[in-house]
């Protein structure tokens, strides 16, 4: 016959032993609060020290993190940035956007893609600021690696998307799955290079993802399609703890184009990032926005049939760098009176201006960039 007493009561009656007792019950009771009470205290103390190693583990994670670099905010270098005179007046976007600021006054750090007009060379306020800033940190850390910056501002054929100043595309030559070639020639980079040459290539794309992390934040979208470099930079990313991302995973694999560059888009309300004051006497200057052409003519499809004269200077490769446009067109007033892109396209083939026509393409000038194709290059579509 089984004993209904419960264990702690049966482990104390062993332990007590010997004759029996008088009132063997009450004995039995006594040992039973002992032992329960004994059992208690322990889960006491084994909670008290869990608490204490969970505090103990927490403080050092803070101690950790208190002793880790900190994300320095990104900020804009001190360079003038072309902007209509509706911004001054408080205009928001479309009225008001940001010219990227021509490459020769970006000490190298960029350069515009051969295929994007300067017609789309503008966008928000903070996507501009955005690029400058990214290319500006992008070159500290590779200071031999030029960019290539294109569409910020760029509807129609080519692209499904770049319709609303907060999408562009940015590129590595030589450093991504594929070089774009022109002609629709895409050779792979990766092609008779040695697994070292290939991880290097790798560190350089993934660097670059990184650093357009930290200047949005981590509110990015990337289009790229190289899974290694999407699986590492995912790995890093979720190690920051930025806020949700708007976009979803940061880097998400589209269509084959994206072999051969990054897809950047940001959000409508990202803030412009801080800017480094213009040295004295310097002022940004004001210059009326250049409306795209037609989404569905021609010369929106690629940068080198806008004009005979710009196409045959290019095939030819201009010995020096273009300089920008003088100070005192770009600092004049907009006004009415000024000649719009349309007009300068249909005058006849004249010598090429910077109120007129698109300054000469800086890839044919980029040692690390492929050579200038001749005829009209494919289009390439987002």
């Amino acid at each position: 016959m089984r004993s209904s007493l419960p264990i702690p009561t049966l482990l104390a009656l062993a332990l007590i032993g010997g004759p029996a007792c008088e009132d063997a019950s009450t004995d039995a009771e006594e040992a039973a609060e002992t032992v329960e009470a004994a059992a208690a205290t322990a889960v006491n103390e084994a909670t008290e020290e869990a608490v204490e190693e969970a505090t103990a583990a927490a403080q050092e994670a803070v101690e950790t993190a208190e002793a880790l670099p900190r994300r320095e905010p990104c900020t804009v270098p001190a360079i003038p940035i072309p902007r209509p005179v509706e911004c001054a007046r408080g205009r928001s976007y479309p009225q008001c956007k940001w010219q990227m600021p021509h490459a020769t006054l970006s000490e190298g750090r960029y350069r515009r893609w051969r295929n994007t007009i300067m017609e789309h060379w503008w966008g928000r306020p903070a996507l501009v600021a955005y690029i400058v800033a990214s290319t500006a940190r992008y070159r500290e850390r590779f200071p031999d690696q030029i960019l290539a910056v294109g569409d910020l501002d760029a509807p129609g054929p080519r692209h499904q998307t770049h319709d609303r100043g907060v999408d562009f595309d940015i590129y590595l030559p030589g450093a991504m799955l594929v070089e774009n070639a022109g002609g629709g020639d895409y050779p792979s980079n990766h092609e008779g290079k040695s697994a070292a040459e290939i991880e290097a290539t790798r560190q350089r794309v993934e660097g670059l993802a990184r650093v357009l992390a930290e200047c949005s934040e981590g509110a990015l979208r990337i289009y790229y399609n190289d899974p290694v470099v999407l699986e590492r930079f995912h790995e890093w990313y979720d190690a920051q703890g930025y806020d949700e991302n708007p976009f979803g995973r940061p880097m998400q694999v589209h269509n084959h184009l994206h072999d051969f560059h990054f897809h950047i888009t940001i959000p409508e309300d990202l803030e412009v990032l801080p800017m480094a004051p213009l040295p004295p006497g310097t002022e940004h200057p004001f210059q009326t926005i250049e409306e795209p052409p037609d989404p569905d003519s021609a010369p929106n499809l690629a940068s080198r049939n806008r004009n005979t004269t710009w196409r045959a200077e290019m095939e030819a490769g201009p010995e020096e760098d273009t300089p920008p446009p003088a100070t005192a067109t770009m600092n004049a007033t907009p006004t009415d009176e000024s000649p719009s892109s349309a007009a300068a396209m249909t005058a006849a083939p004249a010598p090429m201006t910077a109120a007129a026509a698109p300054a000469a393409d800086e890839a044919a000038r980029a040692p690390a960039a492929p050579a200038p194709m001749a005829g009209t290059p494919a289009p390439a579509a987002d």
